[in-house]
């Protein structure tokens, strides 16, 4: 801010969980000079104070009502913003807690379980004039605004059948509990989780980011025993093109495949060609579609590097920083990753999920 100017007011953040995506949050606010994060709370009492007393959080609370109530002016811990990262199958619920309390809201990907959870979600931001938006961090990269400045040209190249692969793959930490007997959150299907929720997000959201909401959706997984899906595949097919690749924002008439696998089985593939989206004669090819660095376009006239690189800042950071400058700006969701295509994306999640079911 220019000499003489007062600082930024913080924007405050209560936290809900203490795994290790708050770990991430975390790291990411260390870095962003106005955030702040005054409270936090877990499903695990001793697990919200072990974490605040590590993070140096100035209140921890049992339960999300107990912070909540310690959240709004005059409480012990005024807040302005939660921030949510416990399992997949609570979003919705202490979503609508936190924005009826009167607070805004970041909460972690998958926002929700289906497209009626996320439709309620945003009603309620509506009806209470709440900030809401999902913790979907590609949105924010800079190798994703890569892919949106190459792909209007890749996809008017020829009249297709036109082709992507999408891939979100790694070996789960939690696979080896799993085998062992136990059944942790990341593959209990009562909360929400398995590979689809959790890794097929990325792949599914970055096309229905650029490419709008599908024409048509086939998917199918493989069930664990007594568990949640280890890997499966969600295919959605395009006949028009609203998304961040639409021409000024109108519908681009297309012939588009867009093929989202996913698998908490497998490492990451090897190479930076994982992912490809293809025309009749230009390729773009990358190697993450979480982060997106190292990008190439080949086509008739030779390739042309487009790669970004990683300035080593947290994984969350970017996401953080815009979420503050929208909350201190008065903004009530994000341009560049709008409730409408939360909304989209969870419907298609939730639809895959019933088809693998």
């Amino acid at each position: 801010y220019p000499p003489g100017e007062a600082d930024p007011p913080a924007i405050r953040f209560g936290v809900v969980g203490a795994g290790f995506i708050a770990r991430w949050f975390l790291q990411a606010v260390r870095t962003v000079p106005r955030a702040r994060v005054v409270a936090v709370t877990s499903a695990r009492p001793e697990s919200a104070a072990a974490f605040a007393a590590e993070h140096g959080i100035g209140a921890s609370y049992a339960t999300l009502e107990e912070m909540l109530a310690a959240g709004r002016p005059g409480g012990a811990s005024p807040f302005d913003v939660v921030y949510i990262g416990s399992p997949n199958s609570l979003h919705a619920s202490q979503t609508i807690a936190a924005l009826e309390a009167g607070f805004h809201v970041l909460v972690e990907k998958p926002f929700a379980l289906d497209a009626e959870q996320a439709e309620a979600m945003v009603a309620a931001a509506a009806r209470h004039d709440r900030f809401l938006m999902e913790g979907w961090l590609t949105a924010f990269e800079p190798g994703t605004a890569a892919l949106r400045r190459a792909l209007p040209a890749l996809l008017s190249d020829g009249p297709g059948p036109h082709r992507a692969v999408l891939v979100k793959e790694q070996y789960s930490s939690r696979m080896d509990r799993l085998r062992a007997g136990e059944l942790p959150p990341a593959f209990n299907p009562a909360l929400g989780g398995g590979s689809l929720m959790d890794l097929g997000v990325y792949p599914v959201s970055l096309a229905v980011h650029l490419f709008g909401a599908p024409s048509r959706i086939t998917a199918a997984g493989r069930n664990l025993p007594d568990a949640a899906d280890s890997h499966g595949v969600v295919v959605l097919d395009y006949d028009r093109i609203t998304g961040a690749c639409a021409a000024d924002g109108a519908a681009l008439l297309t012939d588009l495949q867009v093929v989202c696998l996913h698998s908490k089985t497998s490492p990451a593939g090897a190479g930076d060609h994982v992912n490809r989206i293809a025309s009749d004669h230009r390729v773009l090819a990358f190697d993450d579609c979480q982060w997106p660095r190292t990008i190439r376009l080949t086509g008739p006239e030779g390739e042309e590097d487009l790669s970004v690189t990683d300035d080593g800042a947290p994984v969350l950071a970017r996401e953080l920083t815009e979420v503050c400058r929208l909350v201190a700006a008065g903004a009530r969701e994000s341009d560049l990753h709008p409730l409408a295509e939360t909304v989209i994306t969870a419907g298609v999640l939730g639809q895959a999920r019933r088809l693998c079911s």
